[in-house]
């Protein structure tokens, strides 16, 4: 059986036959509704222009991401990936003012269950390997997977398969090129520690009070100091500034010409420097936070880049463009709520089946400090969506989810000036002429299709 909506179309709509239309998910092979207003009223050039707003679109939403307040919270990748879901839920109805109808497929669950694992692993790779390098990554895993999946498998008509491959090539070649040289330079971190002077009174064998000053090394400051290679920890006095390695064993007499009193707190401070170094560094089978963010970034473009592949099953429902977007963000909600109830059974299984300690050692969602920076990276990704959908519609698959992957460029460019973590004339200009190289892939390719 099929649920469906019945309307009465006019006499005049049907010539004068006085018949029914049925809107409703069409059978395989039935002709789609007619109101469909967005699909009917757009060609190939809306495909192009959406492609490029979800370029915009996709390479900023990790800017909130990066903020200084999402810094210091530290927050989850799965909080920060629950404000996508949801603004992507609130943003989808705007369809149907726009003549769409609402219609549901069981597609979405599945593109959801795609793109929120895939949205998690990628915030992740943001805040551990940068947002240059992060989308870079996935870029370009995304542009394989969706030509393979577009080409090869769906058998999306193209002018050449030997031109539709070289153009993913290079393509791919200026896409990799972007991800080498946006990656971060070695930096040296400069430690300054200030003494702080603490008095206390002690009484003397004859019972008489004696006030007695010490002096102990505290934690000043950690600045990233790039330019002086042989920099090396600051350690200051009420009297004058001395240069001593750090993390490193002391002879006596080192200590003794560092320090005229108390050369122990030298000692402890040594050790809290090594005790916050080592929270900084993180390792897994021997990989740094930088390197797991580079596999998060390349799950995300493996996993999370195929999240439209259902929309091609979809369309033989008369699924396509605008209609898919309820469907999806539906879909994704699911997902989410479902992968937060994996994170609590996994924390009353850590706690030994305390499910109430198990409730508050969840994420917080830090709503009055994040409610922006997670509103509009949620409402940036929705839009990216939105066109990405629209460009998939249009041209396909191999071409148009490609196509968005301009991304890059822009997360590059963010970054380059706002976040400086590409630096120095050679590796900007590197960045820039792989930048260059894959837009000439990405003309090349759209030049392809056919």
């Amino acid at each position: 059986a099929m649920s469906s909506r019945v309307r009465t179309i006019d006499e005049d709509d049907v010539g004068g036959s006085g018949m029914f239309a049925i809107e409703s998910a069409l059978p395989q092979g039935a002709q789609q509704p007619d109101n469909i207003m967005i699909k009917e009223q757009c060609s190939e050039i809306c495909g192009y222009a959406a492609a490029m707003a979800a370029a915009f679109a996709f390479g900023s939403f990790g800017v909130p991401v990066k903020s200084k307040v999402a810094s210091r919270l530290d927050i989850d990748p799965l909080v920060m990936q629950t404000y996508k879901s949801i603004m992507c839920f609130l943003c989808c109805w705007i369809i149907i003012p726009l003549g769409e109808p609402l219609r549901f497929t069981s597609w979405g669950i599945v593109s959801g269950c795609f793109w929120v694992p895939g949205g998690v692993a990628g915030i992740y790779g943001i805040r551990n390997a940068g947002i240059a390098t992060a989308v870079g990554t996935w870029s370009s895993i995304i542009v394989l997977s969706s030509f393979f999946w577009g080409i090869i498998i769906f058998e999306e008509r193209v002018k050449s398969i030997r031109g539709a491959c070289g153009a993913v090539t290079t393509l791919i070649c200026g896409l990799v090129g972007m991800s080498i040289f946006s990656k971060s330079p070695s930096k040296d971190k400069t430690i300054e520690y200030e003494m702080i002077e603490t008095t206390s009174f002690k009484e003397n064998d004859e019972g008489v009070r004696k006030r007695d000053r010490s002096k102990r090394g505290r934690l000043k400051k950690a600045t990233n100091n790039s330019s002086n290679t042989n920099a090396t920890p600051q350690l200051e006095t009420r009297e004058r500034t001395v240069q001593a390695p750090i993390l490193q064993p002391l002879t006596t007499f080192e200590m003794q010409s560092l320090l005229d009193s108390k050369s122990d707190a030298y000692i402890q401070s040594s050790q809290d420097a090594e005790t916050l170094e080592a929270k900084k560094s993180f390792s897994l089978f021997g990989l740094s936070k930088r390197q797991m963010g580079q596999l998060a970034a390349a799950f995300n473009g493996l996993w999370g880049g195929t999240n439209l592949i259902p929309l091609h099953f979809a369309s033989k429902e008369g699924f396509g463009g605008p209609s898919y977007v309820v469907s999806f963000a539906c879909g994704s909600m699911i997902v989410t709520i479902g992968l937060w109830v994996l994170r609590y059974l996994y924390e009353v299984y850590r706690l030994d089946g305390a499910v109430v300690k198990a409730f508050h050692a969840l994420p917080s969602f830090y709503i009055r400090q994040m409610w922006f920076q997670g509103a509009l990276s949620g409402m940036l990704y929705s839009l990216g969506n939105f066109m990405s959908i629209l460009a998939v519609t249009f041209l396909g698959q191999g071409v148009g989810y490609s196509a968005t992957q301009c991304s890059m460029l822009v997360s590059g460019l963010w970054g380059i000036f706002k976040f400086d973590e590409i630096k120095g004339r050679q590796m900007i200009t590197g960045w820039f002429l792989s930048a260059l190289t894959a837009v000439v892939g990405i003309v090349w390719l759209s030049l392809e299709h056919k």
